[in-house]
């Protein structure tokens, strides 16, 4: 048990990377699948710079999304950033997505942010320190997080 720092401590038990003997994140390009000798390969530098320009259109894309959701449901996103600010929980419906949000608190230190995405192609989850702080957390902050999470 962590005294010092419990939104660590939380985050740390409930990460998202799978838990106990998941696979490392490799940081560089990796090739694998059938067919490639061992199961894997380091990519080539060709790979890898296919695998930027893919990386740089999916941000470019992924920034154009959130601003639309920024733009189309901004009074939506700001009414469930105060009620998170509130109750502590608030579930915001966007067209087909919905986004379930909870606020962790604790007794000191910095709260956390959990997500829950459900859309018709895909779902997804979050976790985010999110400072107590006024000058560096607040509505603003948790209405960026639920835009970020509707995309």
């Amino acid at each position: 048990m962590r005294v010092i720092d419990p939104a660590q401590a939380y985050l740390d038990e409930h990460r998202l990377d799978g838990g106990p003997g998941h696979q490392p994140v490799h940081r560089g390009a990796v090739v694998f699948g059938p067919g490639v000798p061992g199961g894997s390969r380091p990519a080539t530098d060709a790979e890898r710079a296919a695998l930027a320009e893919e990386a740089a259109r999916s941000r470019t894309d992924r920034e154009a999304d959130l601003a639309d959701v920024e733009q189309r449901w901004g009074p939506e996103l700001h009414r469930a950033a105060d009620e998170l600010l509130a109750t502590g929980a608030a579930e915001l419906v966007l067209g087909d997505r919905t986004v379930h949000a909870r606020l962790v608190r604790f007794w000191r230190g910095d709260d956390v942010l959990e997500t829950t995405t459900q859309a018709p192609r895909s779902d997804g989850r979050s976790l985010t320190r999110i400072s107590r702080d006024p000058r560096r957390g607040g509505r603003a902050v948790l209405a960026a997080h639920l835009a970020d999470a509707a995309v």
